[in-house]
């Protein structure tokens, strides 16, 4: 008995059984489905992970009281050897609606508040520090990345103007240039100087989410805005009411993160316009700098060890400012400020992966069909092996090899099948948008120029190896069947 008979046999059974193409199909398509969806999903987590960390400060003092002062927290922040820069943020919420001359007006008289736009014009109001905000956050690549956002939708426009304002005076208000408040008042009917020359901008201004483009179409540069907001200042007796502020804006632009949920229910305007509204004016001296967190940029290429240690430092650094009895603040990086959705988003995907592994066991099952039908139509050839000296070993690692075979090279085909679709997904997008219309991935619902897809080499490694292994565990079932079978009962079998 030749000692090597198992793989000349087991390549003569490969060869002679067509049906062994359908188990290499199936690893083969297991392999490329887990490798293109998985790669692109991850690159869609990707995408959304850097979008949050674009819209979020490295960390965020939250929870603090009601009437907490950004003067008195200041400095104990910055304090910290590992905090670079902090700025005050001051959240509330708000309706926002554009002006708009009646109809048949065109320049001149009373206007009024147009409440079918901006899709009922409920707005979370972020109130910022112009002049510190830049500090902790890229304000200015928010601006032009809701000019790209727009642009991609054939919309031209340019970036907001406000953050280039010389005049810091101006600039923490996002005042726009005298003459686009003038020809804004023209527009809307408002009354204004004869001449631009003698013109000075007095309204605030307030940049929009991009998303809301789609109810605020007819809005242009220095278009005034109503805001309405409420507050709930104690009463004489101690009884809470709620007292309506109202102020004018100027739209001043939109900004984008790529952070949908923030992008499609912020506004940002000037915190100090805010503080007004709140009844904390900066012309009175008995008013405070309120905020309700604290944005704080951190040193760059910290570990994250380094990370907790400065949440803790500053949350005990805080925590001692505060009144007494209060309840405790917080202090959050930038994953635990949006722990919900990213949780959600990381949920998804390995449920994702769980769907992908069973379309991976379906392809082992039917590699363990195949090998086991196999072993049934040799069962006389199984026999004549055994009667003529082939040990147990032997004839089961005939079998073996076969599932080793079907595995293997399915796993090298649907891995260089994925590797190929992954690299031209792109340009197959492209060609099937401009030949048919038809997209396999709709840039608008996902707003992305292209298809994002992530894959690394141990990922693409681990689904090759994982789907070898996986065949070899199905394959040993027939493999131990036939070594283990009786050579007199096989001769016998009909």
């Amino acid at each position: 008995m030749i000692a090597a008979f198992s793989p000349f046999l087991a390549l003569r059974y490969l060869v002679t059984r067509r049906i062994n193409l359908l188990g290499i199909g199936g690893v083969l398509f297991a392999v490329w489905a887990t490798l293109v969806v998985d790669g692109v999903f991850t690159g869609f987590v990707y995408e959304i992970q850097n979008d949050v960390r674009r819209a979020t400060p490295d960390l965020l003092v939250t929870d603090l009281p009601d009437q907490t002062s950004y003067d008195t927290l200041r400095a104990a922040i910055e304090a910290d050897p590992d905090v670079l820069h902090s700025a005050p943020r001051l959240r509330h919420y708000a309706v926002l609606q554009p002006l708009r001359p009646p109809r048949g007006m065109i320049s001149q008289g009373a206007s009024e508040v147009d409440f079918n736009q901006m899709q009922g014009g409920f707005a979370l109001l972020l109130g910022i520090d112009p002049l510190l905000e830049p500090q902790v956050t890229d304000v200015q690549a928010w601006l032009e990345r809701g000019v790209s956002s727009l642009q991609s939708r054939t919309i031209n426009g340019r970036a907001p103007v406000v953050f280039d304002e010389p005049d810091p005076k101006r600039r923490m208000y996002l005042k726009l240039p005298d003459e686009v408040e003038w020809r804004a008042r023209g527009r809307a009917g408002l009354p204004r100087e004869e001449r631009v020359e003698d013109s000075r901008s007095e309204w605030p201004g307030v940049l929009l989410g991009w998303r809301r483009w789609h109810y605020t179409q007819l809005l242009r540069e220095g278009d005034p805005l109503e805001l309405l907001t409420a507050m709930y200042p104690p009463g004489s007796g101690g009884d809470v009411k709620i007292s309506t502020r109202h102020t004018r804006l100027a739209f001043a632009g939109y900004f984008g993160t790529g952070y949908r949920l923030f992008d499609e229910t912020s506004a940002l305007l000037p915190i100090e316009t805010l503080r007004s509204l709140l009844g904390h004016d900066i012309s009175n001296p008995r008013s405070k700098a309120i905020v309700t967190d604290v944005a704080v940029r951190l040193r760059p290429d910290l570990p994250p060890a380094a990370w907790r240690a400065c949440q803790q430092r500053l949350r005990d650094a805080v925590q001692a400012l505060l009144p007494a009895g209060a309840a405790p603040c917080s202090v959050l990086d930038w994953q635990q400020q949006n722990t919900v959705f990213l949780t959600a988003v990381n949920h998804e995907h390995k449920m994702m992966q769980f769907v992908l592994f069973v379309v991976m066991l379906v392809a082992a099952f039917v590699i363990y069909a195949t090998l086991h039908m196999m072993v049934v139509q040799k069962w006389k050839d199984v026999g004549i092996l055994a009667a003529v000296g082939g040990n147990a070993a032997d004839i089961g690692r005939v079998f073996l090899l076969c599932g080793l075979a079907v595995g293997t090279l399915g796993a090298l085909l649907g891995t260089g099948l994925g590797l190929l679709t992954t690299t031209y997904l792109n340009d197959v997008n492209e060609w099937l948008y401009r030949e048919t219309g038809l997209e396999l991935f709709p840039r608008t619902l996902f707003d992305l120029p292209t298809i994002p897809c992530h894959l690394t080499p141990g990922w693409v490694a681990t689904v090759a190896v994982g789907a070898v292994l996986l065949t070899l565990i199905v394959s040993y079932l027939p493999a131990r069947r036939a070594a283990r079978m009786n050579p007199v009962q096989a001769l016998s079998y009909e």
